[in-house]
């Protein structure tokens, strides 16, 4: 059974949405999770993390790159299975209890993003630290993470968390290239119903900023002034939502 979730994740933010180009095989080992889930300790193709003391995955990267979407994506799938699972996104964790990770460990899969947050906070440095503990216990939760910062940075003070942190998986992930970011904002135009030009693409790409996140929230205002203007998204249009006319 799902968990009521503290916010309501973005439906166009999903496995088909994602531009792997660099990160195949991260997606690869998330949809096996998901594939596998709740007895993923029975799948074959997750030997190497049942083999783990510690079931965690990181993924690891800048700021932009992908790594909430990913989480979106796997807690999405999770959903029309009816796995049990929770998304936090710990930046918003000074607006909680820490105890609202007690009892996590009874899910089948824990989504924690952006734990980078609360590095430096002793209080929840040690409840991210319990609640792995819990999960070594019961050796039934997977947890999926995402970080700005590896394991052994000092930003995170308490050293038993920064130990438990390496004794999962880590994955990069990678910034898109140039033809991967032109791939992903014709992908979301294409699934919001959005007619976008060549010509508008390209300005589009380059006269934004370059982020994946600033380029779809960029597309998310233009898909609202076309809807507003009953037009097709035209260079003009790139021009005004960007205040170059």
């Amino acid at each position: 059974m799902q968990l009521p979730l503290p916010v309501t994740l973005p439906i166009d933010e999903n496995f088909d949405s994602f531009v792997d180009i660099g990160n195949e095989e991260v997606v690869a080992v998330l949809e096996s999770i998901v594939a596998a889930l709740p007895s993923w300790r029975q799948d074959e193709a997750l030997g190497h993390l049942a083999s783990l003391k510690l079931p965690l995955v990181t993924l690891l990267g800048v700021s932009a790159t992908g790594k909430s979407h990913l989480l979106f994506a796997t807690c999405h799938q999770l959903a029309t299975r009816n796995v049990s699972h929770l998304y936090l996104n710990m930046n918003n964790y000074q607006a909680w209890s820490h105890h609202i990770l007690d009892g996590l460990e009874d899910l089948s899969l824990i989504a924690l993003d952006n734990i980078h947050a609360i590095a430096g906070d002793a209080r929840w440095e040690e409840a991210l630290f319990d609640l792995f503990n819990r999960v070594i216990e019961t050796q039934q939760a997977l947890i999926v993470c995402t970080s700005q910062l590896g394991p052994s940075n000092p930003a995170f003070t308490l050293p038993d968390l920064r130990s438990r942190l390496a004794w999962g998986v880590i994955y990069h992930v990678n910034q898109l290239d140039e033809a991967g970011r032109e791939e992903a904002v014709r992908l979301r135009a294409n699934e919001r119903g959005l007619k976008l030009s060549n010509q508008a693409l390209q300005f589009l790409l380059h006269h934004s900023e370059r982020d994946l996140k600033s380029l779809m929230a960029l597309l998310a205002r233009l898909d609202t002034r076309s809807l507003q203007e009953q037009k097709r998204l035209s260079v003009a249009m790139v021009k005004r939502e960007l205040g170059l006319i």
